[in-house]
């Protein structure tokens, strides 16, 4: 693969409770839109899914 390096920065503070993840903060470099909303629906969706099974 011919492919550039790319550095992704996110530092962000997530907040699960009754069954909902909810962002506190949240601080990205520059990244389009699409990637963004793609990289925090997969971490919603990994969230959700580790304390459903906890219970």
């Amino acid at each position: 693969m011919n492919e550039e390096s790319v550095i992704i920065e996110l530092d962000t503070v997530l907040e699960y409770r009754d069954g909902q993840v909810y962002i506190k903060k949240m601080n990205t470099n520059e990244m389009p839109a699409t990637l963004t909303f793609n990289l925090i629906e997969a971490l919603n969706n990994t969230i959700v899914e580790y304390y459903k099974g906890k219970q």
